[in-house]
């Protein structure tokens, strides 16, 4: 099955990169290639396709300087080819180099017949031999190029960190993204609590960790682990949720029996975390674009035994209040953005954004946040929350909207969940060991203090 296995990675990282989509989708369009393999090929050809997205930029470099044709000119199937055979010799320890070398010529002989399979074989025999000898960007020197390579982020965005952070939070960054993260859990509390959730985790053998500012997170570490096959997943004891995205529900601080808007909710895990917090009583209305994330929120809700949140097909932008019975007490906006706080999780999502990505999002996000705006009852709350830490998209943000929305103001946070806050909610791969996370808190004032 070894070569099954890197058929189907080769075949995963090619639908994305073909189809321009993400890694997400790629991966539900190959499911009837992933179902034909068993655990532990499903377990190493997610480990080689996120693997050979996360070090790209270092995987490159070794090629590159092994091989006399320019990355730039290989037919990108035999350059994902070469990727991952590297990728296997440098991080995968039970795979023999020469298994990883055999395997690669061979797949390069599927697809494009001896002479390619020949060039591949070259290139990693030399790689093999010399990988040792190569000298790589210095950190001192040239730590935006040493970052950009040996932690595969792209030189933009190396240097916009640099820049911003300065050498030492840069490299702790770029470290930190780098990790694989942990599988992070959120107990539904409408059916048991973290600690007795715990409890039949350790009895299945799972090695867990009890999230630090987020009471209902649980940590799980270890390899191979598939949220579905857990103890409690199908009677719907849990959710996976980052804790930073757990925080980000609880400060809405909805209220039990409130009427609720998540205007941006996706796959609804905020809906639905918020559905907990308001112990199922209430209304919570769910809003996107996309019918199909909605459905899968529909059937998530379902599964966790929760009937207060309804979804509604409908574009936020085009929205007004003529759309609902009345104004709601609470919004969220969690809007779409960069992703660049949860590049972890999505090492895909790296090398399809640019700094213009950046100002089209922020451009997005502030239309958001205004037609959201006019949704809350004059003493209502108002959450904008993105997983960026980019100032475009945060606090350029909210200061925008501030200056044009004078019916409102911004609420400190100060301390919450033992979490302290300033201004604004604000997390970090390398300093919370959370997802990358921004949200301020506004509440809108009645029209007597406007005119005051």
């Amino acid at each position: 099955m070894a070569l099954d296995t890197r058929k189907t990675a080769l075949h995963i990282l090619m639908h994305a990169a073909q189809k321009k989509t993400t890694l997400d989708r790629a991966l539900d369009a190959c499911r009837p290639q992933l179902a034909g393999l068993t655990q532990q090929d499903k377990n190493l050809c997610h480990a080689i396709v996120f693997g050979v997205l996360r070090h790209r930029n270092y995987l490159d470099f070794i090629i590159q300087a092994f091989s006399n044709t320019k990355i730039s000119r290989m037919d990108l199937s035999v350059l994902y080819i070469l990727r991952m055979a590297v990728f296997q010799m440098q991080f995968l320890d039970r795979v023999p180099d020469f298994a990883a070398i055999n395997t690669g010529v061979d797949l390069a002989k599927a697809q494009g017949g001896k002479k390619i399979a020949g060039f591949v074989n070259a290139v990693l025999r030399n790689a093999a031999r010399g990988i040792d000898s190569l000298v790589w960007p210095d950190l001192h020197k040239h730590l935006v190029d040493h970052v950009s390579v040996v932690y595969s982020i792209p030189l933009w965005l190396a240097q916009r960190w640099y820049n911003r952070y300065g050498p030492d939070t840069t490299l702790d960054l770029c470290q930190a993204l780098n990790r694989i993260p942990p599988v992070t859990l959120r107990t539904n509390t409408l059916k048991t609590s973290r600690t007795e959730l715990g409890r039949q985790l350790a009895a299945a053998g799972h090695k867990f960790d009890f999230t630090r500012f987020s009471p209902d997170g649980v940590l799980l570490t270890g390899a191979g682990i598939h949220v579905e096959n857990l103890t409690g997943f199908s009677s719907g004891l849990f959710q996976i949720q980052d804790e930073a995205a757990q925080l980000v529900s609880r400060l809405v601080n909805p209220k039990i029996g409130e009427r609720i808007l998540d205007a941006c909710a996706g796959l609804g895990g905020k809906s639905l975390h918020l559905a907990q917090l308001m112990e199922n009583t209430g209304q919570i209305t769910a809003v996107d674009t996309e019918r199909n994330k909605l459905a899968q929120l529909t059937s998530e809700a379902q599964r966790l035994g929760i009937t207060c949140v309804t979804t509604q097909v409908m574009d936020l932008l085009r929205a007004d209040i003529s759309d609902f019975p009345k104004f709601f007490d609470r919004v969220l906006v969690d809007a779409p953005c960069t992703g660049l706080g949860v590049l972890r999780r999505n090492p895909d999502a790296r090398w399809e954004r640019s700094v213009q990505d950046i100002q089209r999002m922020a451009a997005r996000q502030k239309r958001l946040l205004n037609s959201a705006a006019n949704l809350v009852k004059p003493g209502g709350t108002l959450v904008y929350a993105v997983c960026s830490c980019e100032k475009e998209e945060n606090e350029a943000v909210i200061a925008a909207f501030l200056k044009k929305r004078k019916d409102y103001v911004l609420d400190p946070m100060g301390h919450f969940c033992g979490y302290a806050c300033e201004r604004f909610f604000t997390t970090f791969p390398d300093t919370n060991g959370m997802d990358g996370f921004f949200a301020a808190r506004l509440t809108r004032v009645s029209q007597e203090a406007v005119s005051c």
